[in-house]
């Protein structure tokens, strides 16, 4: 049985009395009810130390290995997550000025008001700049993270909605794609047309629908999928999600155009949500602007995995 010591910072010390199990699933037993993703930050954050080292989440513990293990609570469920996000939301903004925002959305936050929708981003920076004029210059799904840009007055809306219209806005995403492309660059030029038969918002492929260009360029290999930098040149409903899957490698963890076993296998190892990250946003008005979003704790903890596979 491994002995548990504390120290004067109230952290617990534990002594391990056995080989080979890894640092992440030994804190999983020995912390209960606290997620995966925290479990992850917390090693990452350094403030799990072993033998008054940092680790890595694969590092595999040896007998009478010391581990250091700081008062950790669970966290409590999605809506407080959210709560907590809009008190805070000054934290999220990448850049500000008279005419714009960009924010670093997080997922599982709607970008604006709805059916249903009891909290999201644009109503929230409403109050608290206390400006009615604020608005969405470009959308994203409320599982999707990363950058999204918001106007703070009429005529900056209207002036960046007409440069989204143009070439002169690039937007690249970070996504994961089931399976492995055969190809480095793959471009999809594909009509889209959105699906009047459902309530769900649904798009698919239709030579009448609007031009849509896609290109996924390969990132990195792992054994049964594909990190890819997607580049879009038209901005339409759902875009990335539905070329991905018309070249059969839909995003993992999309329920509403990707693969349910798939999607199932990815939750067994902390995929909750889609993988699809807005990493990239440069445009002109009046000057270049270029912005970048690191990918945020739960897909940067699910690649560190994939890669302790390889």
């Amino acid at each position: 049985m491994d002995k548990i010591t504390k120290n004067h910072q109230n952290c617990n010390n534990i002594t391990i009395n056995s080989d080979g199990q890894r640092i992440d699933n030994f804190l999983m037993k020995t912390i209960k009810g606290v997620p995966r993703s925290l479990i992850y930050k917390v090693i990452r954050d350094g403030q799990v130390r072993v033998n008054s080292k940092r680790v890595k989440p694969s590092y595999k513990l040896v007998s009478k290995d010391v581990v250091r293990i700081p008062p950790i609570s669970p966290r409590i469920k999605e809506t407080s997550r959210n709560e907590k996000f809009l008190d805070s939301i000054d934290d999220y903004i990448i850049f500000e000025n008279q005419d714009f925002i960009v924010i670093n959305k997080p997922a599982g936050l709607a970008a604006h008001s709805g059916t249903n929708i009891k909290h999201d981003i644009v109503s929230s920076l409403k109050k608290l700049k206390n400006n009615s004029e604020i608005a969405p210059v470009n959308r994203l799904d409320k599982n999707t993270s990363g950058c999204m840009l918001i106007s703070k007055n009429y005529q900056s809306a209207k002036d960046l909605g007409n440069c989204f219209k143009t070439e002169k806005v690039k937007k690249t995403y970070t996504a994961l794609l089931s399976g492995k492309l055969s190809k480095n660059k793959i471009t999809i030029d594909l009509a889209l047309k959105s699906d009047k038969r459902k309530k769900n918002g649904s798009v698919f492929v239709d030579s009448s629908g609007k031009h849509s260009l896609t290109t996924f360029h390969v990132e990195k290999y792992f054994s049964s999928c594909t990190l890819a930098n997607v580049v879009i040149q038209t901005g339409r409903t759902h875009q990335i999600r539905v070329h991905a899957s018309s070249i059969n490698h839909p995003i993992c963890g999309d329920t509403k155009y990707g693969d349910k076993l798939i999607n199932t296998a990815f939750r067994k190892i902390g995929l909750h949500r889609i993988f699809l990250h807005s990493s990239y946003l440069s445009f002109y008005y009046k000057r270049q602007y270029s912005f970048k979003s690191s990918l945020p704790d739960d897909l940067s903890i699910l690649i560190e995995k994939l890669e302790n596979e390889l």
